[in-house]
């Protein structure tokens, strides 16, 4: 994998996606938070192995004092979906107590929120956050109408959860 290419597709992708307003989605970009977040450096793109995911959940929680959102981008074909969501299930009953989530992308498990295909593609993500943080932003959202036009299932596999 490399590290460069996936540094620029993945930028490419937020800056052609993720932060591109979308009818489907009420005119919202799938994450209206992502462009203040690039444009301010307050992401942190890091690689690792399947072996390392623990290490990089430990330096994220030190990372995100100072940034927003810590992705960690892997080789998905090392780690099949349903193994990488037992794992990330895992350790979110020991990081949300504490205040951290951890969210997952793999290519090979497709999300899509309102028929809009969500993944990145081309690599496995982590996406730790601080949990009370990606709460709040939800909240400012919900009360904009971002998720008006999201189903009941895709609101609870993406949200709804992480308030429990």
């Amino acid at each position: 994998m490399n590290q460069t290419d996936i540094v620029e597709k993945l930028t490419k992708w937020m800056t052609e996606f993720v932060e591109v307003p979308n009818e489907k989605l009420g005119s919202f970009p799938p994450c209206p938070y992502a462009r203040q977040a690039r444009i301010n450096n307050n992401i942190d793109i890091k690689f690792a192995e399947i072996s390392e995911f623990s290490d990089m959940v430990r330096e994220s929680k030190t990372t995100l004092e100072n940034k927003e959102v810590v992705v960690v981008c892997f080789n998905h074909h090392n780690i099949n979906p349903v193994e990488l969501q037992e794992w990330v299930s895992k350790m979110n009953e020991m990081l949300m107590p504490m205040n951290y989530v951890i969210l997952e992308d793999h290519p090979h498990s497709p999300e899509y929120v309102n028929g809009i295909h969500m993944n990145f593609g081309e690599c496995g993500l982590l996406v730790i956050q601080k949990l009370n943080k990606l709460n709040n932003a939800s909240d400012l959202l919900r009360e904009k109408g971002y998720y008006a036009n999201w189903s009941q299932q895709d609101l609870d596999s993406v949200v709804t959860w992480r308030y429990k």
